[in-house]
């Protein structure tokens, strides 16, 4: 988990900086650029990818006592191996939506949030069941495009697609109320003591 976790981050580090700037949209990308939105890409399933280390669970609970471990080791580690790698994916959007709402495209924020949630269905439906890593595709190309028609040619393929798709939004939507309620409170609260006005004396009294 502490590998996938990682592997979680990449998309965020490359959200940063390909996503910082851009106000004008008639601004041309270098193949840089590009390049990196590719990696962008093509690292982003490993974010939410995390949630299917929960098929772990079981084997990590047979061996532990279920009234100590359980509680205060295996379950934690689990919640925050899962949760980082939700926070991972919420932030990484939360770079692309606010890039498209920069360069005057913010009507296609949904459409790329909902695109977003069915590549990494895919991607994480690869990973599990092919065992494909994100950079396969680059350094073994035509292996690995036989390996992604073989499994999603599967009967089965599409209806676990689907049912990640729903685990990946559910998550990112979960994710995004927590931090977005958070970060509210935080601001709100910075707020009122800046706004609290200082020992001894009311908000009214001049100063002398």
């Amino acid at each position: 988990m502490g590998w996938n976790t990682l592997l979680a981050w990449v998309p965020v580090a490359l959200a940063w900086g390909l996503f910082r700037g851009g106000a004008d949209r008639s601004v041309s990308r270098s193949p840089l650029w590009w390049a990196g939105l590719v990696l962008f890409v093509l690292f982003l399933p490993n974010a939410p990818y995390v949630v299917t280390d929960l098929f772990h669970l079981p084997y990590d609970l047979w061996p532990a006592d279920h009234d100590g471990p359980v509680v205060t080791a295996v379950l934690p580690v689990y919640a925050a191996f899962i949760g980082s790698g939700l926070l991972a994916y919420y932030l990484a959007l939360a770079g692309v939506r606010r890039y498209l709402g920069r360069i005057g495209l913010g009507v296609w924020q949904g459409r790329v949030t909902v695109a977003a949630h069915a590549l990494c269905a895919v991607g994480i439906f690869l990973g599990r069941s092919a065992h494909l890593n994100s950079w396969e595709l680059v350094i073994d190309p035509h292996g690995t495009f036989e390996g992604i028609v073989l499994h999603l040619t599967w009967r089965w393929a599409p209806a676990l697609v689907l049912a990640t798709f729903l685990v990946t939004w559910t998550g990112h939507f979960m994710t995004k109320a927590i931090a977005e309620a958070a970060r509210d409170a935080i601001l709100q609260g910075a707020r009122r003591l800046h706004m609290t006005p200082t020992h001894g004396r009311s908000p009214e009294s001049p100063e002398s």
